[in-house]
């Protein structure tokens, strides 16, 4: 069934690359094989034609993770066909387009153990199959002599399910007190795969029935990276508020037992803030953040709220406060990027969505920082499937690094990849890269204690090699508000070490 594709900074202008011109599919009546068929199956089953707007989607995104000569199309035999001009061999995938579209609630999640272990890269020893009850033995038939290899799973399927969140479509009965899709909804939480990026790993499986099929032909190679990035969501504790909420603020860190000096220092630090970030304000880590990145050979990104949706749940600073303007600054000359984080609404106004990207450039012009491209992510990580994908490209963003879930760490998307945008309902790509986000600190460090320190420590580990091992894009969600304390900071810079220690 599923595969994956994948993106990342060796390819990050294949965002501009051109849809590629796709075979025209065959009738929707052409047969494929049953649901829980396998290799060689007798019984076939009417099937619905793949929309050539998925096909040509899929096929750039092959192109992008092994090789620009790729083609792809469907054929009436219920898989589809992978050719490279001037060479004979073909690579056919099993088309369960159809079995993936309907996006049932129980699709099936079985899992294969190959007994020969050509077509799995180590270390795994099995993989998850979702929409597949039973994989087929064989998974995988290669035969030289007929020109002909063949993959048993809908990989493309599965990299179309996954990607473009076809599973969040019409899931509004679902949603959390945030009308955020949860986790705990998710396919691959349910069936215990969110912690392994499937898609990727499935099309490590592709990549060597290709290497097994065209053994002259170069397959694109990537790079495993870790990418630090930072929503600014509350720059300063004590600055930026009104002095009833100073005074609010002050008897509530009374009550958690922060240093009674720091807040004794509060109304001193509000003022400061007018034009500068108060060194002595616990929020304030940003240099911090930068000078561990630039130790390792990092670049973090800023995310910076520039409006009010919700005068609640927003931020309190402006971007055009001479403190938020000197932040930019300090960011940009020290080589970070800064990027957008659209306010608690905004995954539902297109029309507030672009108004805060207006503010942020106009922000950094007066700053003199020249933004050639913008990023963004929402903020509480609020998304709609389609709806946020068009407020962002109406927007003209660049990029969007929002998919990951608020409570769990994990692969939402399946794959640690950047890939372009596609809307599953309307049935078209859009002109916009996703960078999926892996984990936000809060769904690992929560109340860290000195003794629950290791585990936290493992999960990020253990993401970062799942990673490493698909050659893919560690994003990391790490809130400045969230370095004030020992124990963070300590899992911050191991993380770091980590990375350090087994970067390849």
């Amino acid at each position: 069934m599923p595969l994956l594709f994948r993106v990342e900074n060796p390819v990050e202008g294949a965002g501009g690359l051109p849809v590629s011109t796709v075979a025209t599919p065959p009738s929707a009546g052409r047969l494929s094989p049953p649901e829980d068929a396998g290799a060689d199956t007798l019984h076939m089953r009417r099937a619905v034609a793949m929309p050539q707007a998925v096909t040509a989607w899929l096929q750039d995104i092959l192109r992008e993770r092994f090789n620009a000569d790729i083609t792809l199309r469907e054929t009436d035999t219920g898989h589809h066909e992978l050719n490279v001009p001037g060479l004979n061999h073909v690579v056919r995938i099993r088309n369960d387009y159809e079995h993936f579209e309907r996006n049932p609630r129980n699709l099936p999640c079985g899992r294969w153990t190959p007994g020969n272990a050509r077509w799995l890269p180590q270390p795994w020893h099995s993989l998850p199959a979702p929409g597949m009850a039973v994989a087929p033995t064989p998974l995988v038939t290669h035969d030289e002599h007929a020109g002909r290899s063949t993959l048993h799973y809908d990989v493309l399927g599965l990299t179309y399910w996954m990607l473009s969140r076809r599973e969040e479509v019409d899931a509004d009965g679902l949603l959390d007190a945030n009308q955020r899709f949860p986790a705990e909804a998710s396919h691959a939480w349910r069936h215990g795969y969110l912690d392994r990026p499937i898609v990727d790993e499935w099309m490590e499986v592709l990549r060597r029935v290709m290497q097994a099929a065209w053994p002259g032909l170069p397959l694109r190679e990537t790079h495993y990276s870790l990418w630090l990035t930072h929503d600014v969501d509350t720059p300063a504790r004590y600055g930026f508020l009104s002095a009833t909420r100073l005074a609010r603020a002050m008897c509530a860190d009374i009550a958690r037992r922060r240093p009674f000096g720091t807040i004794l220092r509060a109304p001193s630090i509000r003022r400061t803030c007018r034009w500068l970030l108060d060194t002595r304000d616990p929020y304030n880590t940003f240099d911090w953040i930068m000078q561990r990145s630039e130790q390792a050979g990092l670049r973090s990104t800023f995310f910076f709220i520039c409006g009010r949706t919700d005068p609640r749940r927003d931020a309190h600073y402006r971007p055009e406060d001479p403190a938020i303007i000197e932040l930019m600054q300090r960011i940009h000359v020290r080589g970070h990027e800064i990027g957008l984080h659209p306010s608690y609404h905004c995954h539902l106004n297109p029309q507030a969505l672009c108004a805060e990207a207006d503010r942020l450039r106009e922000a950094c012009a007066r700053a003199g920082i020249v933004l050639p491209k913008v990023g963004a992510r929402m903020h509480y990580l609020r998304w709609s499937t389609p709806a946020t994908l068009h407020a962002l490209t109406g927007a003209g963003l660049a990029y969007d690094a929002t998919l990951g879930y608020a409570k769990q760490p994990g692969f939402r998307c399946g794959t640690c990849h950047e890939y372009p945008a596609f809307d599953p309902v309307a049935q078209r790509a859009l002109p916009l890269r996703i960078r999926p986000l892996i984990v936000m600190e809060s769904t690992v460090i929560g109340n860290v204690l000195p003794e629950t320190v290791e585990a936290a420590e493992d999960t990020l580990q253990r993401l970062m090699e799942a990673c490493r091992r698909v050659r893919g894009r560690y994003t990391v969600l790490w809130h400045n508000t969230q370095l004030e304390h020992a124990l963070h900071r300590r899992l911050y810079t191991q993380l770091i070490a980590h990375h350090q220690g087994g970067r390849s």
